[in-house]
């Protein structure tokens, strides 16, 4: 990890072999449509910030993810769930980074 707070795309990528973790994809619906890293779920911000955590699975570390480094609301929501008692951390890359890896993916409707 970078910090005790964030995760590098790497890190994560190992962590997806797992079954200990829940990536959320915090942008807008066709944004999650369109691409999401394999395994995420959707959970806008907005949803987030207003202490909304329905199908959050709190036995698991969330990965919260947004479009690219400079998307600070990855951060926040990660925040916002540590101090709702989930274990959480931020994907800082965003899904810029982890297209342009080639890092596992999906699409379309769930």
């Amino acid at each position: 990890m970078v910090d005790d707070q964030t995760i590098t795309a790497r890190q994560l990528l190992q962590l997806l072999q797992s079954d200990s973790i829940l990536p959320v994809h915090i942008m807008s619906r066709n944004l999650f449509v369109e691409y999401r890293i394999k395994n995420s779920i959707w959970k806008p911000f907005h949803e987030i910030e207003d202490h909304d955590f329905s199908h959050l699975d709190s036995s698991k570390t969330i990965v919260t993810y947004c479009k690219n480094e400079s998307c600070m609301s990855s951060v926040f929501a990660a925040d916002i769930l540590r101090e709702n008692g989930f274990k959480a951390l931020a994907f800082r890359g965003g899904i810029e980074e982890w297209r342009s890896l080639g890092y596992p993916s999906e699409s379309g409707e769930i």
